[in-house]
């Protein structure tokens, strides 16, 4: 009778711009049901959850996902592998029987492991050295503290790889727990997180480490303009990315002027955003734009989703979830340079991308699908069905699940989005009670199977030979969960 009376009260003290969110929007399944999807294999360790309030949910989650990342290296576990006896680092036996794959978008591993335990390793200690400082700043729980450190610990360490190798600044994900000169843009944008987040809590040694550790990135960044390598030796230059990674090497070079003064810095930013397109256009705003200019190019995905490009169609493939990478850089941005990017064009922005947040989405389910085709001429999407896989030698990116489409559930979508309800609660006046509405359902919707990196909605979307992708924890979720569920309580909009 408590828990359902503290799960009331949540809903009555849940506040957007002062006004009191309708209590009908914001219900989920009552005490005792559960909408969780077939073979939910998370439900066991996290019994009762429809049963908990909101608060009760997020620390059941933090208690969990931290255990689960820790690792002897110090280095954190980006997707613990989900066994019958507990979450766990995966094992080469888990993969008995199951189609699997060695090689990565120019990664070679030396396991199959590599992927799942360190390819976001750097996203997932970013997310939750955030996750934790904001937690912290509302609670000022010592065991915040500990946990945003050990986070730390674990972003250092990958830091101290470059400099070891000569490359002071270079992020690489750190697979087999070591150096690789293999990375993305989007680890810097979560490391970034993190170290902005921590360091007005940090310690006064702590801040000096993570000012010279965004003074190196900087330097590192702009030596190499802004290029992504990886161990095939080609190159991506996020600077010429126009979409959320130019905004992203926009934001590292901010903060390098803001922590040090240098004029350099401030060039640097302008130098970036020159071509930069985030500010006016979207992943898909682009896309849209070359189809009506006759200029866009059929895509591996389109293929792989049966897109009927030539109807004005297009397979979406990570577009919209990139609105977190926008969203973190722009309010980075502000506060570093607010004369050259203003309060009202941060709000601007947050609106912007915020607007892609129903495309892909399942209301009833809650949850975002990886897979969907767009129609250019009304932005309409459709899911796709079920596509024949395509032969090893077709996987995208040498990817198992990049050699069909379906209708599965990609929890990181949802999680990117949980967070930029929060920022766009926090610097969108006119955005904030929708943003904050649509946090607060995710809060009383979720159940275990959302925590999972990738699940099957109906146990019919995904081939047996490749389900074992669906026993991961996701690298995101828990902590954009965590982080914005804090950062609620931090803006008042709910107790």
């Amino acid at each position: 009778m408590k828990q359902s009376s503290q799960r009331r009260d949540f809903l009555k003290t849940m506040i957007a711009g002062g006004v009191a969110l309708p209590l009908g929007r914001l219900c989920g399944k009552g005490v005792g049901k559960s909408d969780r999807a077939p073979g939910g294999e998370l439900d066991s360790f996290l019994p009762d959850f429809d049963r908990l309030t909101p608060e009760e949910k997020v620390r059941r989650i933090e208690r969990v996902t931290h255990a689960a990342r820790i690792h002897p290296s110090g280095i954190m576990v980006c997707m613990p592998y989900v066994a019958d006896e507990g979450l766990r680092v995966v094992r080469t036996a888990d993969f008995e029987g199951m189609d699997q794959f060695s090689f990565n978008f120019g990664h070679k591993f030396k396991a199959i492991t590599d992927f799942f335990t360190n390819e976001n390793s750097i996203t997932a200690s970013g997310s939750h050295l955030a996750a934790q400082s904001i937690r912290y700043q509302a609670t000022g729980e010592p065991a915040a503290m500990a946990a945003a450190r050990a986070a730390y610990r674990s972003l250092r360490i990958v830091y101290g790889f470059g400099v070891e190798a000569g490359n002071a600044g270079f992020m690489g994900k750190p697979f087999h727990f070591e150096y690789s000169v293999h990375t993305t843009g989007d680890q810097y944008l979560h490391a970034m997180w993190g170290l902005w987040t921590f360091y007005p809590i940090a310690s006064t040694d702590e801040q000096a480490e993570i000012r010279e550790m965004f003074v190196t990135m900087a330097d590192y960044q702009i030596r190499v303009d802004y290029t992504i390598f990886n161990r095939t030796g080609g190159g991506w230059n996020n600077r010429l990315d126009p979409t959320d990674y130019n905004a992203i090497m926009a934001a590292l070079v901010a903060v390098a002027y803001k922590f040090s003064g240098d004029r350099k810095y401030r060039d640097a930013y302008e130098f970036v955003v020159r071509t930069g397109k985030w500010q006016t256009h979207r992943r898909i705003d682009t896309i849209i734009e070359q189809f009506r200019e006759g200029t866009y190019k059929p895509k591996a995905w389109d293929k792989i989703a049966g897109a009927n490009v030539e109807a004005g169609e297009f397979a979406h493939w990570e577009q919209i979830q990139h609105c977190q990478f926008t969203a973190i850089s722009a309010a980075i941005i502000h506060e570093c340079v607010p004369d050259l990017f203003t309060n009202d064009d941060l709000r601007r922005v947050l609106a912007l991308w915020w607007a892609d947040h129903p495309v892909g989405f399942d209301t009833e389910r809650w949850n975002y699908l990886y897979w969907f085709l767009i129609s250019t001429k009304d932005r309409s999407w459709r899911p796709v069905e079920l596509t024949p896989r395509l032969p090893r030698e077709a996987w995208f990116g040498g990817h198992p699940m990049l050699s069909f489409a379906s209708k599965w559930v990609y929890g990181d979508c949802l999680a990117r989005f949980q967070w930029t309800a929060m920022v766009v609660a926090r610097h969108c006046p006119e955005k904030r009670d929708e943003a904050a509405t649509f946090a607060a359902t995710t809060l009383q919707k979720l159940q275990p199977r959302h925590l999972l990196w990738i699940s099957d909605p109906d146990g019919r979307q995904i081939p047996p030979e490749v389900n074992y992708f669906t026993r991961f924890l996701s690298s995101e979720v828990p902590e954009n969960v965590i982080a914005s569920y804090w950062e609620g309580r931090c803006l008042k909009l709910w107790s």
